[in-house]
């Protein structure tokens, strides 16, 4: 992948001191009111946006964050004005703020605004937020001289004729340069320039702005890295600003561009993060050297849900949901979920060709009654649609991974751009009853008395689930002999097998995805 151009060299970078507290507020208002009392247009995905920016941010500074997350009707007009205010009266001198919002927003009268889960169509202007007098005169009041704000929302007329964060007018950025200039650094990202859109994408299921920005804060854009593996102000700007219109250009087929944008100001350049090397140390409550595993089948799972109600081509007057688990539910969702599942193996079919290098023979693909499979010499991956077995009325979506060889840092990074964001476990299965459940849970208590963490048993169903202090879970299931690894905020190949490798298990057998003792 070509690299984006290169930030600039300064002599020194700033750093967040070790003792600062990192606040952020984060929103996400993906449905507004309904439209018969005056709502504005659906923002698609920008909920996940939102839970996507909480989690990469948990994933950089663990217990020195702070956070407010507000999605859809938590972000009303007084809500958002209440939690702003108390929020930033909160800021010390010291700390880092951070600002993100995902939804509608324009440059209206007196300045940039943003709008509420109940801002009201007809009635605009009264009922949006303002954000100078809300944030940016509020933060210079509070002492506070660190702040990132990232704003992926865009500023066209209502009822565009394509999917994007539209509303009115463009962002003004003219109104934050009195503000700046008190600040020790300050960066404000946004997701295109005025009169643009900012647009989503079905296959990144993010806004692509936001899929982008996840990528360099989660570590994955090789390119957006800088010395010493800072992601810095600068080489986020350029980054953000090369990729996204690329997409644009390369994956949408628009006639209307993306250009984001980005004001900074600081004395030097400095450290938004630290990006950790690829290759994760074992941590010190990594030892699992008395579990033995006898790897049988590996791969990478992630898992969708939802109402079986929701899904296309289900008619109410014609279709019931059903209120028990059966092989007829099985085939009745694999039938409504025909369609989407084909196409959205097409489009990975298509991407694997692309980001891979290889031609239609090298590439096996198939898809019938709401399944599918794509098969490399480098992996396989699979979809399979089914009934949920705990909740009868809703559907399961599972798509899985297998890596057919050890798979170096490029193949990685091939695997983590076809695939993004759809993993958030690493499975290994191993032979049923591999050890007595009552040790097993002895083991994993005394690694949590030692290191912290808690310890969830299941007897009845022989599983047992240790939760670690930073947020990575191990899913032990004696009976079914399955082991699932999962870490806050991990959404990657490259995320997920470095976290199972902070790990060291007691395995009896070769293995392309852990690591032993």
């Amino acid at each position: 992948m070509p690299r984006s151009k290169s930030a600039p060299v300064y002599t020194t970078i700033t750093t967040l001191p070790a003792n600062a507290t990192v606040k952020a507020l984060i929103i996400g208002i993906e449905n507004y009111q309904s439209k018969a009392r005056g709502g504005l247009p659906k923002v698609d995905y920008a909920r996940r946006d939102a839970e996507g920016f909480l989690g990469a941010l948990q994933s950089i500074y663990g217990d020195r964050l702070k956070y407010e997350l507000m999605l859809d009707d938590a972000a009303s007009y007084g809500n958002l004005q209440y939690t702003l205010k108390g929020f930033i009266q909160s800021l010390d001198k010291d700390d880092l703020f951070i600002f993100y919002y995902a939804g509608h927003g324009f440059h209206g009268q007196g300045g940039n605004r943003i709008t509420a889960w109940d801002s009201h169509a007809h009635s605009i202007e009264e009922t949006t937020i303002l954000l100078r007098n809300v944030l940016l005169d509020k933060l210079q009041e509070s002492g506070c001289r660190r702040a990132l704000a990232f704003v992926d929302a865009c500023a066209v007329e209502f009822a565009p004729l394509v999917k994007s964060r539209g509303v009115i007018t463009g962002f003004n950025d003219k109104e934050l340069n009195a503000y700046l200039s008190a600040t020790e650094y300050f960066a404000l990202y946004f997701s295109c320039s005025p009169t643009e859109k900012s647009y989503p994408s079905d296959r990144l299921k993010h806004g692509i702005w936001t899929s982008f920005l996840l990528k360099a804060l989660r570590g994955e854009a090789v390119e957006a890295i800088g010395p010493d593996r800072y992601l810095t102000d600068h080489g986020l700007k350029d980054y953000l600003r090369v990729s996204v219109r690329r997409y644009i250009t390369d994956e949408m087929t628009l006639k209307g561009s993306q250009t984001p944008q980005a004001v900074i100001s600081s004395s030097g350049t400095f450290a938004i993060c630290e990006i950790a090397s690829p290759v994760a140390p074992i941590k010190a409550s990594g030892d699992l050297s008395g579990v033995p595993v006898f790897p049988t089948e590996e791969f990478f799972e992630g898992v969708e849900t939802g109402k079986i109600q929701s899904l296309p081509g289900f008619t109410k007057s014609r279709h019931f949901v059903p209120n028990t688990v059966n092989d007829a539910a099985d085939a009745f969702i694999g039938q409504l979920l025909a369609a989407q599942i084909q196409q959205e193996l097409q489009d990975y079919y298509q991407s694997v060709k692309r980001i891979f290098g290889l031609r239609s023979k090298d590439v096996q693909h198939e898809s019938d009654a709401g399944a599918g499979s794509i098969e490399t010499e480098f992996f396989r991956f699979a979809v399979e649609s089914s009934q949920s077995r705990s909740v009868p009325s809703k559907y399961r979506i599972v798509r899985t991974l297998e890596l057919r060889q050890a798979a170096d840092e490029r193949r990685r990074q091939q695997v983590d751009e076809t695939f993004v964001g759809v993993f958030d476990k690493l499975v290994v299965k191993t032979k049923k009853d591999f050890i007595d459940f009552g040790t097993l849970v002895d083991r994993l208590e005394d690694l949590s008395e030692a290191h912290g963490g808690a310890v969830e048993d299941e007897t009845a169903n022989e599983r047992v689930t240790y939760t670690a202090e930073d947020g990575t879970s191990i899913v032990v299931s004696v009976a079914a002999g399955r082991i699932s690894v999962s870490g806050r905020g991990a959404r990657s190949v490259r995320q997920l097998l470095n976290v199972a490798h902070e790990y060291r298990f007691g395995l009896q057998g070769p293995s392309l995805l852990l690591l032993g003792s």
